[in-house]
């Protein structure tokens, strides 16, 4: 048992991830993460390029994302479609995702097929054939996909507030980046930031699943650790500076219901109080019986749905409050959410709402790791941002957090002038 202040016992956090990893480092810089788990029917291999969208400079705003579509799509022994169709046939799936400051891809099979795909990871990204045809077609669906998520309000509002609390910082800019530029992205300037990203001290592999850890090890050197290491010529995000002010974005546009999103500046995913942040996040707006969603959705009925979390990455992120609304409720939205906020500044919560968090907080980590897919990723987010075992240390960390750290964080962080906020409602008179 861990003994927290007086006449309060917690147990220690029952979600435990990274003390079960190996993690070896081959000759050549590749980070290789291995989990046995006993029984898995099926394992999951996923690699990690430490490689964002913080890593464009403006003038290449979504080539990450444009190189994570192309490197699946074939390579000099396996023509278009035929990667797919081999781990399809073998009873897989496979996906990729771009972050912020990596991108990663995965492939989840029967756990007898793992030499099979690991040899098909290892080619899908170190082979890829960057075909000015298939750049074209894909162009295509990248935009597709940027319109889709522009017509969608919360995610929309949601990228205008970013954009808004980050002047500088390329956090501000939209993962998928602009059209204006996917249209002029060619084949040179993909090999150029593949080239530069794509080496073996700047990527790692995770397996997680029922194998012996000898043979994924001695797979991973036959696969990998023929590629020569390289310099990374790193193209770092201007930091950004500190917010003295209420900044605010009234928006309207063709949409049936009032959005809002407001993001308050908070240190990254590494640094101590971003603990704190997560419970206040939990305790203000998670769940039915937050006090946001107490407040103003059962009380006041001035929302559909409100609910905080936290955008935590490797650099300082955000804490993010969003309400969706009937329109001409929205001052009476911004008014109690303030009001909310500021109880919170203002009194320590209670030992049993700190407790109910904090199991909160774990529940959502346990449950992330019921898959081997799961597991994978959390383990392979933590080591691209620089450290494994945060995959660990994050919930125990969380359950060292006091009431008076909560309310400290709240009074530091959620203050007026350190908000943007952006609000979008339906074209017509503001009430």
């Amino acid at each position: 048992m861990i003994k927290k202040k007086k006449n309060e016992i917690l147990e220690p956090p029952h979600a435990i991830l990274a003390s079960d990893i190996s993690r070896v480092v081959l000759g050549n810089g590749l980070t290789v993460l291995v989990k046995e788990v006993y029984p898995a029917s099926v394992v999951s291999i996923s690699l990690w390029a430490r490689a964002g969208s913080v890593d464009e400079s403006e003038e290449e705003a979504g080539i990450a994302h444009f190189v994570e579509h192309m490197l699946f799509k074939g390579t000099k022994t396996r023509p278009v479609g035929k990667i797919a169709q081999e781990i399809h046939s073998l009873g897989g799936y496979l996906n990729g995702f771009t972050s912020y400051n990596c991108t990663c891809y995965w492939i989840v099979l029967p756990a007898r097929y793992f030499s099979t795909a690991l040899e098909i990871m290892s080619d899908a990204v170190l082979n890829p054939m960057i075909d000015p045809a298939e750049i074209d077609k894909e162009r295509g669906v990248i935009i597709e996909e940027l319109k889709m998520y522009e017509d969608r309000p919360d995610a929309y509002t949601f990228e205008k507030m970013m954009r808004l609390a980050y002047i500088k910082h390329r956090y501000g800019r939209p993962i998928i980046g602009y059209e204006k530029v996917l249209r002029e992205i060619n084949a040179g300037d993909i090999n150029r930031f593949y080239t530069n990203y794509y080496k073996p001290n700047n990527m790692a592999v995770v397996a997680v699943g029922n194998f012996d850890i000898s043979k994924v090890l001695n797979k991973s050197a036959q696969h990998f650790e023929h590629l020569p290491p390289g310099h990374v010529h790193p193209n770092p995000s201007a930091r950004e500076p500190s917010q003295n002010e209420f900044r605010r974005l009234d928006m309207k546009g063709k949409l049936e219901g009032g959005h809002l999103s407001l993001g308050f500046h908070i240190p990254g995913v590494f640094a101590g109080d971003t603990f704190a942040c997560d419970v206040l996040a939990t305790i203000l707006g998670e769940g039915r019986s937050s006090r946001l969603n107490l407040g103003l959705r059962e009380k006041l009925s001035i929302v559909t749905s409100v609910d905080a979390s936290v955008f935590a990455e490797k650099d300082p992120g955000l804490f993010v409050v969003e309400a969706l609304f009937e329109p001409a409720k929205l001052k009476k939205v911004e008014i109690a959410i303030f009001d909310e906020i500021e109880k919170l500044r203002e009194k320590p919560v209670s030992d049993e709402e700190l407790r109910k968090a904090k199991n909160m907080v774990e529940s959502k980590y346990i449950f992330a790791q019921e898959t081997v897919e799961g597991q994978g990723r959390k383990a392979g987010y933590y080591e691209a941002l620089g450290d494994y075992t945060m995959a660990d240390r994050y919930v125990q960390k969380l359950y060292a957090v006091t009431a008076s750290d909560v309310m400290r964080c709240a009074r530091k962080y959620l203050a007026r002038e350190n908000a943007s906020l952006v609000t979008y409602i339906p074209n017509g008179k503001r009430k």
